[in-house]
């Protein structure tokens, strides 16, 4: 099976998510404003509402959210994390320093999920139609086009090296990879990462440049038996920060609050039915071209067939960021499946993480 596959008691499981939060205006803003000092420090209201009582505390920009303890856990439920109910089902990290910055609406509530399930990591950059181009016979695939260079096909994958000396940078994909000896990608092992003479060439990839109406991501997975109450979550960045700290777009309180998608600008569909997830926030870009990926919870459980299963990504508006791309939609990690059925995705790609399908 070429997907990661992560079996997790969910009921025992620790989970490293990454995640921010914003609960503030759902339309776009319109451009940056330049200001010739740092905004000055501000304090804002959070608020964790574990079922039994809700507590309040005023968190300077900037700083981090105290972690509250584990809420109690309903019979046959599993606690899977915080969510900020104020920001399309973004979980929360509560360790990450680079989302600590706090923005006018955060309001957490435990998210329980059915225990026992299996967790598994299906990644953006394996999907078939990342490798299609849209030719003379019509043939569907990915098109982006972007203020770049119009990048096409295998030009939307993303790779995120680690550094010379071996450290990872800020971005966090979450599948890691690193090239075999005849230069096909495979998963990068906890003895590379551990190699100083591996470790500089392992790579994350991920989907970006998605910025063109009809680009779509598609997942056909096997599911072993029926399935109800699957949890689904994707794991989502974004680009094109500013240039300078001290940036900020009006109305918005904090430097670099740009990428705002919901799902009808950004549908995702499981067996050709629509998720509703609401309106996504990615915030705090600066001065970064992206942030940390965050992990959202896409709106509601959902049932799975015996068999094949096509969960879609699909980019389904003209918006545009700063008059230079065509559309609006996140950066693309992966998506995590939770069910109590075997998955797997016998068309997943993986040559392609070194562009040799090319």
């Amino acid at each position: 099976m070429k997907n990661k596959t992560l079996f997790i008691g969910l009921a025992i499981a620790t989970l490293t998510l990454a995640g921010c939060g914003n609960g503030g205006s759902n339309s776009k803003s319109t451009g940056p404003k330049s200001s010739s000092s740092a905004a000055p420090a501000k304090t804002f209201e959070v608020k964790i509402d574990d079922g039994n009582e809700v507590k309040t505390e005023q968190i300077e920009l900037g700083a981090k959210i105290t972690k509250p303890a584990d809420p109690a856990t309903p019979a046959g439920k599993a606690f899977y994390g915080w969510m900020n109910v104020k920001n399309g089902g973004q979980i929360w990290n509560f360790e990450d320093d680079t989302l600590g910055a706090v923005m006018s609406e955060v309001e957490l509530k435990p998210l329980f999920v059915p225990a026992g399930q299996n967790g598994q990591v299906f990644e953006a950059e394996l999907c078939p139609d990342v490798s299609e181009k849209i030719g003379k016979d019509g043939t569907p695939g990915m098109d982006g086009v972007t203020y770049s260079g119009g990048q096409k096909g295998l030009g939307l994958i993303g790779r995120d090296y680690y550094e010379e000396d071996g450290s990872h940078n800020e971005f966090d994909a979450s599948g890691l990879y690193v090239r075999d000896t005849s230069g096909v990608a495979r998963y990068a092992t906890q003895e590379d990462l551990a190699n100083p003479d591996v470790a500089p060439s392992v790579f994350g990839g991920f989907v970006h440049y998605n910025y063109e109406k009809g680009n779509t991501l598609t997942w056909e997975l096997e599911s072993d038996v029926a399935a109800e109450n699957v949890t689904i979550f994707m794991r989502v960045s974004g680009e094109y920060g500013l240039t300078e700290p001290d940036q900020i777009f009006e109305g918005q309180g904090e430097d670099r609050v740009y990428e705002v998608y919901d799902d009808e600008s950004f549908p995702v569909t499981v067996n050709g039915e629509p998720l509703k997830y609401g309106t996504q926030v990615i915030h705090n870009i600066v001065p970064k071209t992206f942030i940390t990926f965050q992990d959202f919870f896409l709106g509601a459980t959902v049932n799975l067939v015996a068999g094949k299963n096509t969960i879609q990504m699909k980019v389904d508006n003209k918006d545009t960021i700063n008059g230079t791309i065509a559309s609006t939609a996140p950066v693309v990690d992966c998506i995590k499946v939770y069910s109590s059925s075997q998955i797997t995705w016998p068309n997943a790609k993986v040559s392609q993480m070194d562009k040799s399908d090319a």
